[in-house]
C-alpha cells in the first residue's frame, strides 16, 4: 500500500494513494490547499481552523455540484439532439 504524507489545510495527513497517480495527488493537494488559503484570507476574523476548513469543503463541493449540473445538462442536451436526429433518419429512411 502506497503512503504519503502531505500538508493539507495547515495540517499533516497520511493519505493511501494506491487508487491515483502522483501527478494527479499533488494536483489536488495543491487545490485543496489553494482554496483553503483563498477562504482563510475572506475569513480573517475567524480564528476556528476547524470552521475555515468546513467553509473551503463547502466551496470545493459547490464547485463540484455546479460542474455536476452542467455536465448533465449537456449530457440532456446532447441526448435530445441524438434522439431527434434518430427521430429525422427513421422518417427519411420510412418514407423510401
Amino acid at each position: 500500500m502506497a503512503t504519503t504524507r502531505e500538508k493539507i489545510m495547515g495540517r499533516y495527513i497520511e493519505f493511501n494513494i494506491d487508487d491515483i497517480d502522483e501527478l494527479s495527488f499533488n494536483r489536488i493537494v495543491n487545490f485543496v490547499n489553494e482554496q483553503w488559503v483563498e477562504v482563510k484570507n475572506e475569513n480573517i476574523s475567524v480564528p476556528d481552523t476547524q470552521k475555515i476548513a468546513a467553509l473551503t469543503t463547502v466551496k470545493i463541493a459547490a464547485e463540484l455540484l455546479k460542474l455536476k449540473d452542467l455536465q448533465e445538462n449537456i449530457s440532456n442536451s446532447y441526448e435530445k439532439r441524438i434522439k431527434s436526429l434518430i427521430k429525422q433518419l427513421s422518417e427519411t429512411d420510412s418514407t423510401n
